[in-house]
């Protein structure tokens, strides 16, 4: 069940965000570099919109709203998870936001080793932001 995140949900959207990273094709030090941060605290529930799947969680969704359209911040699936859904789940609440915010791109700023992914499911390579790796989609 999809449901708006509480800080009550910071430690296990916390635990989801390590597995997902402890799995990244990259060195322990890149890991240990990038960990502290994408790991969410109290600002980051007051700086996004921050959507939760499971009790406990096992799927985070970041969604920002700017103004090029709406950034997909983060989304990650538990990979103990994966192939159930629960990122299919995530990304079409992310395209519904994206047309209820009244925006018609969704834009992320991926990691390399994403890049195919993101595309896979229709993201394009964008330069609207100044990111190396950005891609967008229109909603």
């Amino acid at each position: 069940m999809l449901r708006k995140a509480s800080v009550k949900d910071l430690n296990s959207i916390n635990r989801v965000i390590e597995l997902c990273l402890s799995n990244r094709p990259v060195s322990d030090r890149i890991k240990k570099i990038t960990l502290s941060s994408l790991l969410f605290d109290l600002t980051d529930l007051n700086y996004m919109a921050v959507w939760v799947v499971g009790e406990p969680v096992t799927g985070v969704l970041g969604l920002q709203k700017i103004d090029e359209g709406m950034l997909l911040h983060s989304i990650y699936v538990d990979p103990s998870k994966s192939n159930q859904g629960i990122g299919s789940e995530l990304f079409r609440h992310a395209r519904q936001l994206t047309s209820t915010n009244n925006q018609d791109r969704l834009i992320v700023k991926a990691f390399s080793e994403s890049i195919g992914f993101f595309k896979k499911i229709g993201f394009t390579p964008s330069y609207i932001l100044d990111y190396p790796h950005t891609l967008e989609m229109a909603v």
